[in-house]
């Protein structure tokens, strides 16, 4: 798949590419998938840079990312929880819960300052899913942030329900 692909379907999981129109109107794109049947989708975001290395208007930026993983997460969380799966919220779940990612962690000496002095690092250290620039500097850093700090209430929830041997689908429930 490239980037300017519209969607892949392979494995099993439908992988969507976000672009600034697609951010927009994030619950329409959801709804849609919803609709169609998907039970596993991941969104990826748009971040094409022109000759001069700025972000084209199609690309996403961080304020956007930020705004449609909020906005995908409010109804996944009132609606989907273990009938959809889209990697980022079962990664963060994960997390919360004390599980390691697919990838091995990196040290936080190798992190940039920025990363190490992020409150985040405490779950990705170095495994962030933000995308860096050459610098090593988040392009999406405070739409990942934002989408963290939205969910976190959520996830902490659905933590101590797993802990205590319960499903995190009884959250819908309690959001009724």
């Amino acid at each position: 798949m490239t980037e300017r692909e519209d969607k892949d379907v392979s494995e099993g999981i439908v992988r969507v590419v976000v672009d600034h129109q697609k951010c927009l109107h994030p619950n329409d794109l959801y709804r849609d998938l919803q609709l169609s049947g998907v039970r596993a989708v991941q969104f990826i975001p748009l971040m094409e840079r022109d000759e001069t290395g700025c972000l084209t208007a199609e690309s996403v930026t961080s304020e956007d990312w930020g705004r449609f993983l909020n906005s995908v997460f409010d109804i996944w969380v009132r609606e989907d929880i273990n009938r959809v799966s889209i990697p980022l919220f079962d990664q963060t779940l994960n997390r919360w819960c004390g599980l390691k990612g697919q990838t091995e962690r990196q040290s936080l000496s190798s992190l940039s300052a920025r990363c190490q002095g992020c409150s985040l690092s405490q779950f990705y250290r170095g495994d962030c899913p933000a995308q860096c620039d050459g610098d090593r500097e988040g392009g999406l850093c405070a739409g990942y942030q934002a989408f963290f700090d939205h969910s976190s209430p959520h996830m902490r929830v659905m933590r101590d329900l797993l802990k205590q041997h319960r499903s995190p689908m009884e959250l819908m429930a309690m959001l009724r």
